[in-house]
């Protein structure tokens, strides 16, 4: 479950990608997304995450994430992660050792739920449907299919409200390894100080750093 957290996703919405196929309403909601996240600041989230296999769950952690640009914090039943633009700490949940990492581009794809605000202006072919999301409520849905089917994110379904907040994610890597992000709380125009993105020591002072960069 350590990797839950870094591939963001949700649960499959019977949705069919052509390849292909650019659908110009689909690319006016992602570009209206993107916009409305890029300014909305800070973003604080509370989430399920789920991960699957083929159909079948393999497990779930709840918890909650902020982002602001580029950097990001994560907390969950699992995991703790910081990331300051830069460098990524992670340490597992009652653990004491923290893993201290440069995240590559296609790492940060995987590990940041806002990643396809920017991916899917290259390599990604998109269609959308819009109606009752999986909640309930009216939304758009769409699909973004990779142009290269060796890229690490093959698949993605997204769920966007009429006020264009993602509200589930779901990304398929490889065959059938799919992670799920269902998000039950979105709070923007958060302030955090840069030190809220990188590891607090002072918290954790029996914490082993290893530095793996």
């Amino acid at each position: 479950m350590k990797r839950i957290l870094f591939l963001l996703l949700v649960c499959s919405l019977g949705l069919t990608a052509q390849a292909g196929t650019k659908d110009k309403e689909a690319r006016k909601v992602l570009d209206a997304t993107a916009a409305h996240i890029s300014k909305a600041g800070g973003i604080a989230l509370q989430f399920t995450a789920t991960s699957i296999l083929g159909k079948t769950p393999q497990g779930s952690t709840i918890g909650t994430m902020d982002v602001q640009g580029r950097k990001f914090t994560i907390q969950s039943t699992d995991m703790l992660t910081w990331f300051d633009g830069r460098t990524q700490w992670s340490m597992q949940v009652g653990d004491t050792e923290v893993n201290m990492t440069e995240p590559t581009g296609t790492e940060l794809q995987a590990m940041n739920p806002y990643a396809f605000l920017s991916i899917y202006k290259k390599g990604f072919n998109y269609k959308m449907k819009r109606g009752k999301m999986s909640n309930g409520k009216q939304g758009y849905r769409l699909t973004l299919t990779a142009d290269n089917a060796k890229q690490e994110i093959r698949e993605i379904f997204l769920e966007v409200d009429l006020q264009y907040n993602p509200v589930r994610v779901s990304m398929r890597q490889g065959k059938s390894q799919w992670m799920r992000l269902v998000v039950n709380s979105f709070t923007t125009g958060k302030q955090f100080p840069d030190s809220h993105f990188t590891f607090p020591k002072s918290q954790y002072p029996d914490a082993e750093i290893i530095d793996l960069r």
